[in-house]
């Protein structure tokens, strides 16, 4: 099995400057081009330009990767023609006003929908109260009154007639649609009121006694007065109500011409039943009364327009980067009226990024929409009825703000999801909704060969980078030293980090530095030392273990040997530029009768139990309890598979009562087989306990063991390598958990051999432990 130190030569893969000479830069076209990633471009160009029924896509890949940069580069090449465009309106529903109208038109006739009813809307208000009142429709009116007034004259004549013998006077009054009939008494040949006859009474102008008579006269026509009364009144209602009747067929007849044109002009569902509406609306209100309280008609008979598709030509894209419920669904705006009461109206309604997008595409981050309440189940719901529905929020409007529900609208929009392995695996969890919608995923590569095709995909994304950010020019030394830090990024052993995100952050920030120094090229030390800045700005922590190294507070020792404790390394934090940081495992292992391993505060590791059983040839669990501490108390969770390696080999020793070399750290992962795993952030990992043997004092036997797996990913600073030149520092390659015994106790490991471990060593050791717990009395 491979084993052994390795040379210094071999910790730090080196680009070769004679491969990145003959790496061809790939440019298509002049345009921008995503590097690295020829399988996702193919499957992406093929999800879109799927005719028919689109599926909607997940493009899976790391942040920095430039997912977002291929959406735009595909959707640039293939230029996508819409699957539709259509104009949506809302206008105000007259019969449900809760329920707004929704009205639908080819692409581009949204605008001049709207004006033309604003036009229509204008002469509501100015133009036609002026033409009801022309001389043609005026005549009509005056001559139907004065008909009326023909038959009130007619039907009291006879009896006025006959009042007058009795010295009587038959007077009317009319009062708008209302007509009274009095009988006043004849004095001096004039018609007197009751009122009027009492005062010259008074004034000795005529006779109480002629007064009397006259009230006993009326009393006894008063019932027949009543009658004729009835009758004339009921002809002044039928004038009016036939004048009223009038200005309607003349303001139906005029509005009827007004948007018949419309109507044709604009044929479309629901336009019609919305024009007998809105004219009915018009004669019932409008027409003789007062209509100060009535909303303004370019208001209520106007039109909001949610989309105007100017462009037909081009599918829409629309990158939604703050998808909220309101800004993918649309939202509700009230109008805040005096007092502070809100009203909604259907002038309120606002689109979203799915209806800007009908017709074409979607774009969003799937972390920010998860973020979101409420607004993947949403999405779901409506990617599965293509129905828009837009709701006012349901938090913080006055009630009657919230009654509005306008008509749904059909939407058809591909929407192309951008997010990593981690969220797309959360989505798939939130129900079958979302592997049936997603049907096409692109996937993004991490990384990529690291040959002479994976330079030329850098210096093409370098040259790029230089051309639209106008950065300086990058020296051969400078492109190598980015091509070097992509092989140190890369989480696949042995290739380059495709986060080119993440590369164009060091890039410009190493361009930065050469203009501040008034170059004119940008050198490899430049990116050096940007890298350097990037690690101190997050080295904190790091720093505070110095500090308490150096007050003599931390309970760790990185020299001499001390029985139960093993050092390793963890990691505070992964991502784009992963921060570890050194720990020492301390074991206590005693016998009991109940098989247990507590991993600080990890639950029960029966697994680890299983391996070491299978190491030591033990028949069934091993009859320990064991805990493993970590000192200093860790500041994020243990990933305790990342520290399977050191654990194992703490407790191998523990058993054997064997003491354990300080200097060195056990780095990996390990298998129920006992085989040595790579772990994340090998090269951080190494350089975090390099440092603090440094802080503690550098002695010869220092080091760290790794998996052999790791070696071909090894991208070991400069201190770490000349360190290990000068054997000031090992690092030690080991592909089984029995391989770190020797180096860190310098007792043999010992060998399975006719039934049993070589004597004295490790392996024995452990195994007589667990031995003479199984054979213990009792």
């Amino acid at each position: 099995m491979a084993s052994g130190k390795l040379p210094a030569e071999e910790l730090r893969w080196r680009a070769d400057e004679h491969s990145l000479k003959n790496a061809a830069p790939r440019r298509i076209q002049g345009r921008t081009v995503v590097v690295g990633q020829p399988r996702a471009r193919v499957a992406l160009r093929t999800a879109l330009n799927l005719p028919g029924q689109r599926s909607h896509v997940f493009l899976r890949g790391p942040s920095g990767s430039g997912r977002r940069s291929l959406v735009r580069s595909v959707l640039e090449e293939l230029k996508p023609r819409p699957s539709r465009s259509l104009d949506f309106c809302y206008v105000h529903h007259f019969a449900n006003p809760d329920r707004p109208r929704l009205i639908i038109l080819p692409g581009g006739q949204g605008r001049h929908f709207q004006q033309a009813m604003m036009r229509i809307a204008l002469f509501i208000r100015d133009r036609l109260p002026n033409i009801l009142d022309s001389d043609p429709i005026r005549s009509r009116r005056d001559a139907r009154m004065e008909t009326a007034e023909r038959e009130v004259r007619l039907k009291v004549a006879p009896l006025e007639s006959r009042l007058a013998k009795q010295g009587l006077a038959l007077v009317r009054s009319q009062t708008g649609p209302s007509t009274r009939i009095s009988i006043y008494a004849v004095v001096m040949g004039k018609a007197v009121s009751p009122e009027e006859y009492r005062n010259l009474v008074t004034q000795n102008q005529a006779h109480e006694r002629d007064r009397l008579a006259a009230i006993e006269q009326i009393r006894e026509w008063q019932g027949e007065v009543n009658s004729v009364a009835r009758d004339i009144s009921q002809i002044w209602q039928q004038a009016l109500a036939h004048v009223d009747q009038i200005n309607a067929s003349e303001a139906a007849r005029i509005m009827a011409d007004l948007t018949s044109d419309v109507s044709q002009r604009f044929q479309t569902d629901g336009l019609d039943q919305f024009f007998r509406e809105l004219i009915d609306d018009v004669v019932e209100k409008r027409l003789g009364s007062d209509t100060r309280h009535l909303a303004d008609p370019t208001l209520i008979y106007g039109v909001n327009v949610l989309t105007a598709r100017d462009d037909r030509q081009n599918a829409p894209v629309v990158w939604a980067n703050q998808p909220s419920v309101s800004s993918l669904f649309g939202s509700i705006d009230p109008a805040w009226t005096q007092g502070g009461r809100a009203i909604s109206s259907f002038r309120g309604i606002r689109t979203g990024g799915l209806l800007d997008a009908d017709g074409g595409f979607l774009v969003m981050d799937a972390r920010h929409l998860l973020e979101e309440p409420n607004a993947w189940p949403r999405l779901a719901r409506t990617l599965r009825t293509r129905q828009v529905e837009v709701v006012p929020p349901s938090l913080g409007w006055p009630s009657n703000a919230l009654s509005l529900r306008p008509e749904a609208i059909p939407v058809n929009v591909q929407v192309i999801l951008i997010g990593d392995d981690e969220v797309y695996h959360q989505l798939l969890e939130q129900g079958p909704a979302f592997g049936d919608l997603f049907g096409m995923l692109v996937d993004f590569e991490h990384s990529i060969e690291r040959n002479q095709d994976g330079l030329g995909a850098y210096a093409s994304f370098i040259g790029q980078l230089h051309e639209r950010e106008a950065l300086l020019p990058f020296s051969s030394d400078a492109t190598l030293a980015l091509v070097e830090q992509g092989a140190r990024l890369s989480e696949d052993i042995g290739r380059l980090s495709a986060q080119f995100g993440l590369l164009a952050e060091l890039a410009r920030e190493a361009s930065g530095r050469a203009k501040d120094d008034d170059r004119n090229t940008v050198s490899g030390q430049d990116v050096i030392q940007a890298v350097q800045q990037r690690h101190a700005r997050s080295a904190l922590p790091q720093i505070r273990m110095k500090r308490l190294l150096a007050q003599g507070c931390l309970r760790m020792t990185f020299a001499g040997q001390r029985h139960s404790s093993i050092n390793s390394v963890h990691l505070l934090r992964a991502g784009s530029f992963p921060l570890a940081q050194p720990l020492a495992l301390q074991a206590i292992v005693n016998r009991s009768s109940e098989a247990c391993l507590l991993i600080e505060t990890l639950p029960d590791e029966f697994g680890r139990l299983d391996t070491l059983a299978q190491l030591l040839r033990c028949p069934a669990y091993p009859a320990i309890r064991a805990l493993v501490a970590c000192l200093p108390t860790p500041q994020t969770p243990l990933n305790a598979a990342e520290l399977g390696l050191a654990t194992m080999s703490l407790l191998l020793c523990t058993l054997a009562d064997v003491p354990m070399r300080q200097g060195v750290a056990v780095i990996g992962g390990v298998d129920s087989h006992g085989f040595a795993l790579p772990v994340r952030a090998i090269n951080e990992r190494i350089e975090a306990f390099f440092d603090i043997c440094q802080a503690a004092g550098a002695a010869s036997e220092q080091g760290v063991i790794i998996p052999s797996a790791c070696k071909s990913g090894l991208m070991l600073n400069e201190k770490v390598v000349k360190a290990c030149e000068q054997e000031r520092f090992n690092v030690w390659v080991v592909e089984r958990v029995e391989q770190t015994l020797p180096l860190l106790t310098g007792v043999a490991a010992g060998r399975w051999k006719e039934g049993r471990f070589e004597d004295d060593s490790v392996m024995a050791r452990a195994r007589g432990f667990l031995t003479e717990a199984e054979t213990r009395p009792g």
